[in-house]
């Protein structure tokens, strides 16, 4: 039985009864099947970047809902109580959109965030590393600046979305000056030598994808770097 939500208007109201509709009638029918076959639901975030649902916290002048989060915190209730695999990346989306809205310059902001916040551009977040999961300062990857680009190396674990995103938000080391020395950079998916290793064998929540990322001499150009160099890892623990 649906929960009975407390909620701060009447207009996030009917935002969670928008939720439950297109939970019925576009998740329930096919979440039993796509996670038997551990099959990716692209079309499932396409949806509800449409309807308005991944952008709920974020300003109506970027694309979003302009939602107190806690209205949008009981929308991702909703759809994780019909599919949890849905829920847990529609959360990381919106780690992979934050540090943009964050850190993003007005000309980064324009050019990607309304198609993030859409659905069309879904992210992942790359901060964890094998040897560096709790103690992210401990990180390897490398960006080495070179002229006006970064060449990045290194391998990034546990990835949701891993190999399955249109965007990349990778932490990575600038400098040797521990958690000072990291930045953030956006990247794409189809830029060379950005892989993903086999998909991580799971007991739960099959139709979300989970890999570790390889980067390999990948070139990213320096207006994809969010905030300053050494700005990484606040932007990557704010959300």
């Amino acid at each position: 039985m649906p929960a009975n939500r407390l909620m701060p208007t009447e207009e996030s109201a009917d935002l969670i009864d928008l939720t439950r509709s297109i939970v019925d009638k576009e998740l329930r029918p096919i979440v039993d099947d796509y996670d038997r076959e551990a099959r990716f639901p692209r079309e499932v975030f396409r949806t509800l970047g449409r309807s308005g649902l991944l952008g709920l916290p974020y300003p109506e002048e970027v694309g979003g809902g302009g939602q107190p989060y806690e209205v949008y915190l009981q929308v991702v209730e909703e759809i994780a109580s019909a599919w949890a695999a849905v829920g847990v990346g529609t959360s990381v989306h919106a780690l992979s959109c934050f540090g943009l809205f964050e850190a993003g310059t007005e000309a980064q902001k324009e050019q990607w965030l309304p198609d993030m916040l859409g659905g069309e551009l879904l992210g992942a977040y790359c901060l964890s590393e094998a040897h560096a999961g709790s103690d992210p300062a401990a990180m390897r990857t490398r960006a080495v600046r070179e002229g006006d680009e970064y060449v990045l190396n290194g391998a990034k674990a546990w990835t949701t979305h891993g190999g399955q995103a249109d965007f990349y938000k990778v932490m990575a080391r600038t400098s040797d000056d521990g958690g000072r020395g990291i930045s953030c950079f956006l990247v794409p998916a189809d830029t060379p030598g950005l892989t993903a290793d086999n998909p991580e064998q799971k007991m739960g929540l099959m139709s979300s994808t989970t890999a570790t990322m390889l980067l390999e001499d990948v070139r990213v150009p320096v207006e994809r770097r969010l905030g300053e160099e050494g700005q990484g890892l606040p932007i990557a623990l704010a959300g």
